[in-house]
């Protein structure tokens, strides 16, 4: 009876037509060029992992229902992630309502936990989109939200702000545990070069009549090919079914 009537009362929630690409954006906040660019790497991270996130950006939440409701049934009725894995999120931003939210897929609820979604949020999005940068705020999202899927293995570290790309900084014990090594790789060096320099100082002046020839540094470039760059990262949905971890923010 209560999932009969659950099901009648999200049934009436007036939810917009599923979006065909991985960013929507019906307020016209990202300039073109950032809207392709964080679509098309949306699109490649789907392609290479199967986690899919999307970005919603509206100018408010429809009539009749909260953000909460809207992203848990969007989550469903739009099939982000793969069914059986529920691994997808939504970012929603509404300009007009000044609200925001991370809404989280059973499967990747392990990673991106309600409190990295509210660190997102907070962190990151918000003294952004303060400043009017929507492309910064979304871009930096969605590079925490890859950052923290790919890696479940991080779960539960004490890593949470630098996997957000907050900070930037190496963590301070992990720099401690390498002092040492590196010290003894140093010193190791400084020794074999001393040995090796001697040796070779009673040959260096037969060498010395080839000062024409110089070292060749080859210019190693490599391109970094964009698996699809243009605007056609179609989204059509994976047939997730499950969401209503996450967390709303507004500013």
């Amino acid at each position: 009876m209560f999932t009969t009537l659950l099901t009648l009362f999200l049934a009436a929630i007036t939810l917009p037509p599923k979006p065909d690409h991985y960013v929507t954006d019906h307020a016209g906040v990202l300039p073109a060029d950032r809207l392709e660019s964080i679509d098309a790497k949306l699109k490649s991270f789907a392609d290479s992992t199967s986690t899919q996130v999307i970005v919603y950006i509206d100018h408010k939440v429809p009539d009749g229902t909260t953000l909460e409701e809207m992203g848990s049934q969007a989550i469903r009725d739009w099939g982000v992630g793969q069914k059986g894995k529920d691994n997808g999120a939504i970012v929603f931003i509404f300009t007009d309502d000044h609200k925001m939210r991370i809404e989280v897929g059973y499967g990747l609820e392990g990673s991106l936990t309600d409190a990295r979604s509210k660190l997102i949020t907070s962190e990151l999005m918000k003294p952004r989109i303060k400043q009017g940068d929507y492309a910064g705020a979304v871009d930096a999202a969605v590079s925490a939200i890859m950052n923290f899927t790919k890696g479940e293995d991080t779960r539960g570290r004490s890593t949470e702000v630098a996997q957000a790309n907050v900070s930037g900084r190496a963590p301070h014990f992990a720099a401690f545990l390498l002092f040492p090594f590196l010290m003894f790789l140093a010193i190791a060096g400084f020794i074999i070069f001393m040995v090796v320099y001697r040796r070779k100082q009673g040959w260096a002046n037969v060498s010395s009549s080839n000062d024409g020839s110089s070292l060749s540094s080859s210019d190693s470039s490599w391109s970094s090919s964009s698996s699809d760059s243009s605007s056609a990262s179609d989204f059509s949905g994976g047939g997730g079914d499950g969401g209503g971890g996450g967390s709303s923010d507004s500013w």
